[in-house]
């Protein structure tokens, strides 16, 4: 809008906006400001969640790795009480362990923290001989493990050589 004010000899022009202008400005900024404070906190739940996923996905994955990697080297895998397992190798051994909400792996003076939750857990027994031995050389761990209303199974297998099970039979 323009305003002529006029003086002595001179005439002023004077620009400015009205309040409805001034009103309709603040309305829509407000709304501009209002969605995109509404879209980043969006897409703030987006990247914390996709966070959580790969940090999941890390740790399940690296676990799998672990565990497939000692079937291959270790000699025996034992449970030594419920959800507590002893993976012998020739020189050393690793303790597993399976916690209501964590997984734990031991070696030596590490300890490895898995932040997974074991469900359904079941475990499938080598035939032995020696009763000592009965119910304790373990032949395959599963379990199940959720993340986000998705189901994740978990398999170890472990295959033993005809010698390892003779030695095993053999002791007292």
């Amino acid at each position: 809008m323009l305003f002529i004010v006029t003086g002595k000899n001179k005439k002023y022009h004077v620009k400015g906006f009205t309040l409805a202008e001034v009103l309709i400005t603040l309305a829509l900024t407000s709304l501009a400001i209002t969605l995109s404070y509404s879209t980043l906190t969006y897409i703030q739940k987006l990247f914390y969640n996709y966070k959580e996923q790969n940090k999941f996905i890390n740790e399940y994955t690296d676990l799998k790795k672990r565990m497939d990697l000692e079937s291959l080297k270790a000699s025996t895998f034992i449970e030594n009480s419920e959800n507590n397992f002893t993976i012998k190798r020739d020189s050393s051994a690793i303790n597993l362990q399976i916690l209501e909400k964590v997984i734990l792996l031991k070696k030596a003076t590490q300890c490895d923290t898995f932040h997974i939750v074991a469900k359904k857990i079941t475990k499938e027994y080598e035939f032995m001989k020696n009763p000592l031995w009965a119910n304790k050389l373990i032949k395959s761990l599963t379990f199940e493990v959720e993340f986000t209303k998705q189901k994740f199974n978990f398999y170890f297998y472990k295959n033993y050589d005809a010698a390892i099970k003779l030695e095993l039979d053999k002791e007292e």
